[in-house]
């Protein structure tokens, strides 16, 4: 899949910048950034001196991170990108809240965005993209449970697209992290089924995949060349189970010779996953790590998570 251009800034350390600037005895301005436009910048409200604590500092700045923004302004809203990188900004924040908070202060800020229906359409579809569309870094079905939840009980979106929201809800809901993941048969070479939940393995790789598919091929190269990963199967701490969805037998033969020798490589033929939406398969590959009993330990990652996650269990 294309991944699209985009000319706006993720920052990855703008909640850093502003808790130091909290814990400065001088307020200082912020480096200047070459590629923003300072004089259109939003400036949320800074934390108090009271607030010592970089956890107090963080909740307050989630907390009235949209104080200071004027959501009857659509115009400014639209027709620049002052109202996107503050909204790119606020998404930064997102990991280091707890789920409690974070579904507080979504409700909250769409409450205020709500105030016109042009504003609140502009940030609808900013938090579709950037929470829900595959290419996203910041894609998470955990950041986006709460939004679909107001989505469905807003008298700001149509019923039409409040039964679409719906649909994604449930399927968000699904194989959350922590739940047991949603037991399917596949089947392997010489017509074998076999379920997910029969399988055993300290830690299940379930990739679903798609012959040709460009991403598919780049992540079965990473891991088939990944020593680390190739030891955890042959000392039996990991099974990969590749499954090809969409069931053609056909397209699946031709394609096994690119399916390391290591992994379970099977096929979904009479379509169980896709047709009954018992996994949300918004993209090629998606991955879930499950752990001995079939618990996602991580739901639709990548690499780079499922790296962080083994190298923090020392594995």
């Amino acid at each position: 899949m294309k991944i699209p251009k985009t000319k706006l800034l993720f920052s990855a350390v703008f909640v850093a910048t502003v808790l130091l600037s909290c814990n400065q005895e001088k307020k200082t301005a912020p480096t200047a950034n070459p590629n923003v436009n300072t004089s259109t910048e939003y400036h949320p409200p800074q934390p108090g001196a009271n607030l010592t604590s970089k956890e107090e500092q963080l909740n307050y700045l989630f907390s009235h991170y949209w104080d200071n923004f004027n959501f009857s302004d659509t115009t400014k809203i639209i027709d620049s990108e002052y109202a996107e990188q503050a909204f790119v900004n606020y998404l930064s924040i997102f990991p280091a809240v707890s789920a409690e908070q974070l579904k507080e202060g979504i409700m909250d800020f769409l409450d205020q965005a709500k105030q016109e229906q042009k504003g609140f359409d502009y940030f609808k579809k900013k938090l579709d993209s950037y929470l829900y569309d595959p290419n996203s870094p910041m894609r998470s079905d955990s950041f986006y449970e709460p939004v679909l939840e107001y989505y469905t009980s807003s008298d700001k979106i149509a019923e039409d697209e409040k039964a679409r929201y719906r649909i994604l809800l449930d399927l968000v809901r699904k194989n959350k992290v922590g739940s047991t993941a949603t037991d399917f048969v596949y089947q392997t070479k010489g017509k074998t089924f076999n379920k997910l939940h029969e399988l055993q393995a300290p830690l299940i790789l379930l990739m679903f995949y798609e012959p040709g598919c460009s991403n598919c091929e780049q992540v079965i190269k990473v891991l088939k060349e990944q020593e680390s990963i190739n030891q955890m199967i042959a000392n039996k701490q990991m099974q990969i189970l590749a499954i090809y969805p969409e069931g053609n037998l056909e397209i699946w033969n031709d394609y096994a010779a690119n399916i390391p020798s290591n992994w379970i490589n099977a096929v979904d033929e009479k379509q169980e996953v896709l047709n009954k939406g018992l996994y949300d398969l918004k993209a090629s590959p998606t991955i879930y790590l499950l752990d001995q009993d079939k618990k996602v330990i991580l739901k639709d990652t990548d690499l780079n998570a499922l790296g962080n996650y083994l190298a923090s269990q020392g594995l």
